[in-house]
C-alpha cells in the first residue's frame, strides 16, 4: 500500500498544490480495498464532495435494479408517466439513460445561470425546469441523435419515484448505499445537509461574482436530477461493485456498459467529448466510455458544478482498476486530469 500511496500523493500534490481540497482513491482490481490520499494532508478524515453528474451512473444502476424487480422496463415509453411531453410515446427510458431522447438541456441557458447567481438558495421547481427545456420542444426526433441532457435524468428520477412510491434519496440508500455499506454517501436535499462537505468556493453564486462557500448558499435542488455527496473511496467502492457484479447481475452490467454505447458527436456538450485524451467517446447507460483509449476500454463519468468537479473511471484492461478524483477547486484543476494521470502511472 505504501508503494501505491506515494505515487498517488505525488500526482495529487503536483497538480493541486495549495489551491484547495482534493482527493484521489484507487482500487487496483475488483474487490480490492480502495487506497485514498487527499490534500491538505492535515485533514484527519477523507473529505466529502458533491459528485454532480457521477450521480447519473448511480441513477442508471438504480433503474436497472428496478427493472430486475419488475417495477419498470427500460423499454417503457415515457408517455406512461409524462403524456404531455412531445413525442413521449416514442421515447423510452433507455433513450433517456443514453441521451438519445432529444430532451434539451439547461446547461447552456443564460436564464438558468442567472437564476443560480441571483437565487442560489431557491432552486427552480420541476415545472420551471420543464418550461425552460423540453416544453420548448425536442432537439431531434427520439433515437435519431445524441445530446447530453440533465432534464432527461430529472424525468428518470421522477419515474423511479412514481414506480416505487419512494423518494430518490431513499431509493439510492436502499438499493446502493446500504447494500454496499457506504457510510458517507447520501443525497442531500437542503443547504443544511452540505455542512459535512469539504469547503468549496464558487463565483457562480453571486450577482457580483464574489466567491461564496457553496455549503452555505447553494441549494442541491439546482441539480435537477438529484446529486450524490460522497468521497473518492466510496465512489470507487461503488464502481468496483458495479463492474465486479456485486451490485448488478452480470447481464445488467453488460447492458449498462457494453451493449448499448452511442458515439458522442464532436459537437456534443459533454466535457468528455472535448478532451484530447478520448479517441472514440461514447455513452452507455449512465456511463461515459471509450473503447479505443490508450488504456483500452474505460467506463465512468465526470461531474462538475459550483465549487466541485469530479471524475471516476474503471479500466477493465488495466487489471480492472477503478479510480476516482474529487476536487473542491473551481476551474483551476480538473478531476479528470488526476484520473488520467493515475491511469497513465498504472499503465507505465
Amino acid at each position: 500500500m505504501t508503494n501505491l500511496r506515494e505515487p498517488l500523493f505525488q500526482i495529487l500534490n503536483d497538480r493541486v498544490q495549495d489551491r484547495g481540497i482534493a482527493g484521489i482513491a484507487v482500487a487496483l482490481k475488483p474487490g480490492a480495498k480502495p487506497e485514498s490520499v487527499w490534500l491538505p494532508a492535515s485533514i484527519p478524515d477523507e473529505p466529502t464532495f458533491l459528485a454532480y453528474s457521477i450521480t447519473k451512473t448511480f441513477t442508471a444502476a438504480l433503474l436497472l435494479l428496478l427493472q430486475e424487480e419488475g417495477r419498470l422496463s427500460l423499454e417503457d415509453p415515457l408517455v406512461r408517466w409524462f403524456p404531455n411531453i412531445a413525442q413521449a410515446d416514442c421515447i423510452s427510458l433507455r433513450q433517456l439513460l443514453n441521451h438519445t431522447a432529444g430532451i434539451p438541456d439547461y446547461g447552456s441557458l443564460q436564464a438558468y445561470h442567472e437564476a443560480v447567481r441571483t437565487s442560489p438558495s431557491v432552486p427552480w421547481s420541476f415545472d420551471q425546469f420543464a418550461a425552460a427545456t423540453y416544453e420548448q420542444g425536442l432537439l431531434f426526433a427520439p433515437g435519431t441523435g445524441w445530446a447530453y441532457s440533465n432534464p432527461g435524468y430529472l424525468l428518470l428520477k421522477r419515474i423511479a419515484e412514481a414506480a416505487t412510491g419512494i423518494s430518490f434519496r431513499n431509493l439510492i440508500f436502499n438499493h446502493i448505499v446500504r447494500p454496499l455499506g457506504l457510510r458517507q454517501t447520501f443525497v442531500p436535499e437542503s443547504i443544511a445537509e452540505l455542512t459535512s462537505l469539504a469547503p468549496a468556493f464558487s463565483r457562480a453564486l453571486a450577482a457580483d461574482r464574489t466567491a461564496r462557500d457553496v455549503r452555505h448558499f447553494y441549494h442541491p435542488g439546482w441539480v435537477s436530477h438529484g446529486v450524490i455527496a460522497s468521497t473518492p473511496a466510496e465512489i470507487v467502492l461503488f464502481l468496483n461493485a458495479v463492474f465486479g457484479d456485486r451490485l448488478l447481475p452480470g447481464h445488467c452490467v453488460e447492458e449498462m456498459a457494453i451493449l448499448t454505447p452511442v458515439p458522442m458527436p464532436d459537437t456534443s456538450n459533454s466535457p468528455q467529448a472535448e478532451s484530447p485524451c478520448w479517441v472514440k467517446p461514447s455513452y452507455g447507460l449512465g456511463l461515459m466510455g471509450d473503447p479505443a483509449s490508450r488504456w483500452g476500454l474505460v467506463l465512468g463519468h465526470n461531474g462538475g458544478g459550483p465549487g466541485y468537479n469530479t471524475s471516476a473511471f474503471h479500466a477493465p484492461e488495466l487489471g480492472g482498476v477503478s479510480v476516482c478524483a474529487m476536487c473542491a477547486v473551481e476551474q483551476s484543476i480538473q478531476a479528470e486530469e488526476l484520473v488520467l494521470a493515475v491511469l497513465d502511472w498504472i499503465a507505465s
